[in-house]
């Protein structure tokens, strides 16, 4: 990633996530954020969070998404 990417891009990973993933990105000397992907309540996806962190994030930001099958909830974003 650093042959490819600015140095000083953050990595975002869901909420939550398997700790793996954090350590990951400490290994490569980048600042780990959480954005929002489950909600609780609904043991859903967390849309409207998910969007405002999407757009929040600092310019040219890495975001780490699982394309299936959201692990460790299971939660896919529906085609709606």
């Amino acid at each position: 990633m650093s042959d490819w990417y600015n140095k000083e891009a953050d990595i975002h990973v869901p909420a939550p996530t398997w700790p793996l993933h954090k350590g990951l990105v400490g290994l490569v000397g980048r600042k780990c954020v959480e954005y929002r992907y489950y909600d609780p309540k609904t043991k859903g996806l967390d849309f409207n969070g998910f969007c405002d962190d999407l757009k929040n994030a600092k310019n040219g930001s890495i975001f780490l998404m699982h394309v299936c099958a959201h692990n460790p909830t299971g939660v896919d974003p529906t085609a709606a």
